[in-house]
Formats: structure tokens, C-alpha cells, sequence
């Protein structure tokens, strides 16, 4: 993790029940650090953001038996929980306990 004061990480959740329901589909796409997000009603027109760490779980995944959510085959772009934590989620641990 660097050492900046702030960093920024998004985490494309998978498609609730009530959206699966309603057929939604995905207006949003990821490549690298940056996320585009398409408007629906204009398909063409899109808007580009970029972050520190971004995290691909919207598809791509199984739940196993234990029900935790993996990658479906080796090249999934799945990012677990675990990918998480072992990015950002420890030096945050150790920051806020150290009062950093």
C-alpha cells in the first residue's frame, strides 16, 4: 500500500435479487484502474473515472460449500474479499490500531 493519506478503492458488487429479478443489465465497465460507466439511455456516451485499486465482483464466481465466493476458473476476474484485505485491509488494520 502507498503511503498516501487517502486512497480510493471501488468494488463492483454482484447484481442483488430484486436486480436479477428486473433483468438488469450492467452499465458499468472496468479496465485497469479506470471504471467507465455508461449512460443507458445514450449507449454511446460514457464517463471515465479513475482510483487507486479497483475490484472486479460483479461475475466471474462460485459459492463454494463454506460459502465463500471464488473465482469460477482460473482466469476469472473475480477479486475475492481475501484479494482485498491482502491489497489495503491490513495496513489500514495497522494504521487505525497505531492511531496513524
Amino acid at each position: 500500500m502507498c503511503e498516501e493519506l487517502i486512497q480510493v478503492a471501488v468494488r463492483l458488487r454482484p447484481f442483488n435479487q430484486r436486480e436479477k429479478d428486473r433483468h438488469a443489465k450492467s452499465i458499468i465497465g472496468m479496465d485497469g484502474k479506470t471504471i467507465s460507466i455508461m449512460d443507458p439511455l445514450l449507449s454511446r456516451e460514457r464517463k471515465q473515472f479513475s482510483f487507486d485499486y479497483t475490484y472486479w465482483s460483479h461475475d466471474g464466481f462460485i459459492q463454494a460449500p463454506s460459502a465463500i465466493f471464488q473465482g469460477d476458473d482460473i482466469s476469472s476476474s473475480y477479486n475475492s474479499q481475501r484479494k482485498l484485505f491482502d491489497d489495503f485491509g491490513r495496513d489500514l488494520l495497522k494504521n487505525a490500531f497505531s492511531g496513524t
